[in-house]
């Protein structure tokens, strides 16, 4: 039975990307959002013999925070000694009482490396490390399965596939594609670039001769012989991962290997992600075998199908891949292979098995009289040469209006209930909107192809219901539609990505390269917008390049709007204040942050620094010296 750590952090993907380093040491991981349900979990665990290895505990929660958590825990005999791994996006430094009371095994202030925070696991749990290398036959598992198997479980390491004798080498982060390369020539970096014109085969021959006498890689040899500019070499390697990915993803037959590794032993290889779900698309786009997509079908056409929660939330995938398709609306509400097969064009056929190879279609089955299945179930042809008694065409009537009316309502919604409604409450609403769509409350009603709207009614209270009768579901579904309805990114995948971006920029930020950080933090904000660090940072970025104090604060101001005691937007502020000539304002600021918060130490230090500033220094400014010179 594996060690299990228990995670107390209240915003959802800091979680799973908690749990994912975890799991990358060996460790099974609990999570919970409230500080007060830590505490009965720890005594539950206890009191039945298997205590958590080590609590990761953030510091800032909703319900009694991590200081009221620890303090309590190192009171009770099943807290006295057990590991405690504190981070927080606040506290830069712990507060000496707090530290000397609570005696954290590790704290990492927020971002941090993951690398760091795997090390104090494996350390304090004894861990053992990696699970084994996962290999097989891909006639077992499809290639698809495999890519987006890795994905749910935010896999860091390698894949390889080898067919006949072509080898592809996959580099997953966080169950992303960062990196891909293989031993086929027409996949290689600069191949595309020689098709189309853009560099010369002999310019090309030069660097792979590079590459083989210094032993290093082709692109750092193509780099190296200026054969391509930077941006082109970039433009490449992002080719060359999404041909590797897609060959690999159409390849039939073959072996595959996965080996799980930590995310420092493969940080060495360019840094390219790509989401599974995008590079799933993608394959299914250079297929091209209709023939064999509807074989494959044919073979699964009494399978009921349903969209995974990965689909569902990379829907702008399938969309800007395949703009028109008919595939995705129509595979939902367990309607069958053969049903959507006989629905969609011949050149969709290879999208629609994609889907359902890679698991990103749930298949369930085999389907209740298939054999008998109308191919357009639901559509007009179930009309056709029917009528409709007064009763019948009222019943037609509510169904394809809820239909439509409900079609992108929210669980609640579905239900007719608030978000704070409570069990039993969910319980009754259940019941009523179960007891109105289904089908015995039409019986002996001929309702023709309002017979499927009723079927995609009752399949959508049911999994309302499913959702918001489990709490772990619900909590995460209600931090699905908050972050909906604010406009904010809701795909775990980008929210990482922003992340590493950002921690990429901050590393060339300390190194005082300004104009390198820019772009990283600009693609951070991108992804995540809602992030107030990135913006103040940005901000600093500019002011630190340009020497132009208003380009810069106005993203500083912008990260204070979200998160007014944000300690680097505060300093920042101050600074270029200062740089502007307006210390009065910047002191004022600085007094107001240490205020609320007296650890604040930094903003403590700066204000001595501008109170104790020369008078003509303090009233001149930056712009008043420069003009004295």
């Amino acid at each position: 039975m594996p060690l299990t750590v228990l995670i107390v952090e209240d915003e959802q993907s800091a979680a799973r990307l908690l749990s994912g380093i975890a799991a990358e040491v060996g460790l099974s991981a609990r999570t919970t959002r409230s500080g007060k349900e830590a505490q009965e979990l720890c005594a539950a665990a206890a009191a039945a013999g298997a205590p958590f290895s080590a609590v990761v505990l953030d510091l800032v929660l909703a319900e009694l925070d991590g200081f009221q958590f620890a303090q309590a825990a190192r009171a009770q005999p099943w807290g006295a000694t057990l590991p405690m791994v504190v981070v927080s996006g606040v506290y830069k430094q712990l507060p000496a009482e707090f530290a000397a009371r609570a005696k954290p095994a590790a704290f990492f202030a927020k971002p941090f490396e993951p690398a760091a925070l795997r090390e104090a696991l494996a350390r304090l749990t004894g861990a053992q490390g990696a699970a084994p290398a996962l290999e097989g036959e891909l006639l077992g598992k499809p290639a698809p399965a495999l890519f987006i198997e890795l994905f749910r479980s935010k896999a860091t390491g390698m894949l390889t596939i080898t067919q006949d004798q072509s080898r592809r080498a996959i580099t997953f982060q966080q169950g992303m594609v960062r990196f891909a390369q293989s031993n086929l020539k027409s996949e290689t970096v600069g191949a595309a670039q020689i098709a189309a014109g853009l560099i010369k085969q002999t310019s090309f021959d030069r660097a792979v001769a590079l590459a083989k006498q210094q032993g290093i890689a082709l692109h750092e040899a193509l780099a190296a012989a200026r054969v391509m500019t930077p941006e082109q070499l970039k433009v490449a390697l992002k080719q060359q991962t999404t041909d590797v990915a897609a060959g690999a993803l159409l390849c039939g037959s073959g072996q595959y290997r996965f080996e799980q590794k930590p995310v420092e032993a493969v940080s060495g290889v360019p840094d390219l992600r790509a989401s599974p779900v995008t590079l799933v698309m993608e394959a299914a786009r250079r297929r091209g075998n209709p023939a064999a997509d509807r074989a494959f079908l044919e073979a699964h056409a009494a399978q009921r199908l349903n969209r995974s929660p990965e689909l569902e939330r990379e829907m702008f995938a399938v969309k800007a891949l395949w703009p028109g398709e008919s595939a995705t609306p129509l595979a939902t509400a367990n309607r069958t292979v053969a049903e959507v097969l006989a629905r969609i064009k011949e050149p969709e056929f290879s999208l629609l098995r994609c889907l359902c190879e890679s698991g990103l279609l749930h298949m369930s089955g085999p389907a209740q009289a298939a054999a008998n299945a109308q191919p357009a179930s639901g559509s007009a042809d179930d009309d056709r040469g029917k009528t409709f008694n007064e009763k019948e065409a009222s019943a037609r009537k509510l169904l394809f209006g809820e239909r439509d009316h409900l079609r992108d309502s929210s669980h609640y919604q579905v239900l007719g209930v608030e978000p704070s409604a409570g069990v039993e409450e969910i319980k009754q609403a259940y019941f009523v909107a179960a007891k109105r769509f289904h089908s015995d409350s039409f019986s002996g009603l001929e309702l023709g192809s309002a017979r499927k709207a009723g079927e995609e009614l009752f399949a959508k209270v049911n999994e309302a219901h499913s959702v918001l009768m489990d709490k772990h579901k619900r909590a995460e579904y209600d931090v699905f539609l908050d972050r909906k309805s604010k406009g904010l990114p809701t795909d775990v995948g980008a929210i990482l990505r922003a992340e590493g971006l950002f921690q990429k920029g901050e590393l060339l930020f300390k190194a005082g390269r300004w104009e390198d950080a820019e772009a990283p933090f600009r693609e951070a904000i991108a992804l995540n917008h809602a992030e107030a660090e990135f913006h103040a940072y940005l901000g600093m970025s500019i002011f630190k390049r340009t020497g132009k104090p208003d380009e810069g604060l106005q993203h500083v101001e912008k990260s204070l709007e979200l998160e007014p005691r944000l300690r680097s937007g505060v300093i920042f502020a101050a600074q270029i204040f200062d740089a502007q000539g307006d210390v009065e304002g910047a002191m004022a600021l600085l007094k107001k942050a240490f205020e609320k918060d007296s650890e604040f130490t930094q903003a403590k230090d700066e204000f001595r620094r501008l109170k104790n500033k020369p008078a003509s220094q303090a009233k001149g400014g930056f712009f008043s010296r420069l003009l004295k010179k």
